[in-house]
């Protein structure tokens, strides 16, 4: 009984969890899906209305013959028969459903015919136009797209979608850590940019990267007030010390500015070198570390240089 009641829980769970990934799917579709689809087509999309999601159909509507055959020649396969007394010009479409319907089913070849027998010539068409005909489906893998080429876009949708693309599993951190800079930078307000953060953190269910992603969220400075930054606070006491060292020769109101700017850059270098060292340990490459941290490829070695000299 509780294995069953686990089992169910389970289901229940990964029901949630897939309602949730197609809300933000479906979501964010118009701004990122439709692009990635028009290119795989070789198409440019001047315009488009969205239609009714819920498809109609006819699963219930009985074929009036359907049988299994085999052939002379060893060949299994299903032949549809409908009788039909009237020209119906939805004739070609009703057969495409119900090939559909029953190809899904049986998974075999599957040969209709349609015996006529009305008075007036038939006025319907018997085969779908080339364009109509359904050949398979253009098969787009997020997992192989260019991470990069992700990441350097303009579009937050995109953006995050880099946390499913290509990359090699050692750069997880690097990649998450640009994945949010270039977030912030692009997102309009706070509001937009949890909103993107929230939809990331679903993302990275997906490729079990969830956990590190809140991690790196929480670390980074991405959304805070810089009046509750220990860097500030930290800064702001060595201002007041410096200002009132300067006070009687540059002014009170001086040394206090000049003290907080300091503290706060020090302490901001003082967490990029962290994150250095950090990826330095882990084996990322140092133009991949220079560009996450926004320094110079001479910084991130004379850091890996200390490091050998301490550990040495």
């Amino acid at each position: 009984m509780r294995k069953r009641k686990s089992k169910e829980k389970q289901e229940e769970k990964s029901k949630n969890e897939g309602n949730l990934f197609d809300k933000i799917f479906k979501e964010n579709a118009e701004t990122t899906f439709l692009e990635l689809a028009a290119k795989r087509l070789g198409i440019k999309i001047k315009s488009y209305q969205p239609l009714p999601e819920k498809i109609q159909t006819t699963q219930e509507r009985e074929a009036d013959f359907l049988n299994l055959v085999k052939t002379d020649d060893g060949q299994e396969l299903i032949l549809h028969i409908e009788f039909q007394t009237q020209s119906d010009k939805e004739m070609v479409y009703r057969q495409a459903e119900y090939h559909g319907i029953e190809l899904r089913k049986y998974q075999i070849q599957i040969k209709h015919v349609v015996i006529y027998l009305g008075e007036p010539l038939p006025k319907m068409s018997s085969q779908l136009k080339e364009e109509e005909i359904y050949k398979g489906f253009e098969l787009i893998d997020v997992h192989r797209l260019d991470a990069n080429l992700l990441l350097s876009s303009q579009v937050p949708e995109e953006i995050i979608l880099a946390i499913l693309a290509k990359f090699d599993k050692s750069r997880a951190e690097g990649v998450i850590r640009l994945l949010l800079r270039n977030l912030k930078n692009v997102c309009q307000n706070e509001n937009e940019l949890r909103k993107y953060i929230t939809q990331l953190l679903v993302y990275a269910k997906l490729r079990k990267l969830d956990s590190l992603t809140e991690k790196i969220v929480e670390v980074m400075p991405i959304t805070y007030d810089i009046t509750k930054d220990s860097f500030y606070l930290r800064g702001q006491a060595k201002g007041i010390e410096q200002g009132i060292e300067q006070g009687l020769e540059q002014g009170l109101e001086q040394g206090l500015e000049q003290g907080i700017e300091q503290g706060i850059e020090r302490g901001r270098e003082e967490k990029i070198i962290a994150m250095i060292r950090n990826m330095l340990q882990k084996g990322s490459d140092i133009k991949f570390i220079a560009e996450v941290a926004e320094v110079t490829q001479k910084y991130v070695r004379r850091i890996q240089k200390e490091m050998k000299e301490k550990n040495s």
